[in-house]
């Protein structure tokens, strides 16, 4: 076991391997699979496992790739779309986990989320980030 390690390290030398950009590709092709068994249609069915199959080839790709340089670009340029869409779900998740305690005000200025004490009353709301101040009445 230890003799097929090394040569997988070997092989692996100078190829740029796994990133954000490729756990996304592999998580999107398996639903993507997942989704086109319970699909009736026939031209449907095909297209979403053709898409899969797609992604997972790129994936491969990536992986395998040398030019690391072009790869790690590609990362770059997907991690402020992914992390809007983590912190998207994110936030919803948590409205929803605090939906009796705390409410949810998006500052006027900086367009920032702000987790406010669900107290009824008027309630004067200062933002962290910008220091803007507004208010907000609880009912």
């Amino acid at each position: 076991m230890q003799g097929f390690l090394y040569k997988l390290q070997e092989f692996m030398r100078g190829r740029y391997g796994f990133d954000e950009l490729g756990i996304v590709l592999i998580v999107v092709s398996a639903v993507l699979n997942l989704v086109s068994r319970f699909i009736f249609n026939f031209p449907v069915r095909i297209t979403l496992q053709f898409i899969s199959l797609a992604l997972l080839l790129y994936f491969i790709f990536r992986v395998l790739s040398r030019n690391c340089y072009q790869r790690s670009r590609e990362n770059d340029i997907f991690k402020p779309a992914f992390t809007k869409v983590k912190d998207f779900f994110k936030i919803t998740y948590r409205k929803f986990k605090d939906g009796r305690t705390h409410r949810y005000y998006k500052c006027p200025a900086c367009k920032a989320q702000l987790r406010v004490k669900n107290v009824k009353g008027e309630h004067t709301i200062r933002c962290p980030k910008c220091g803007n101040q507004f208010k907000k009445k609880i009912r």
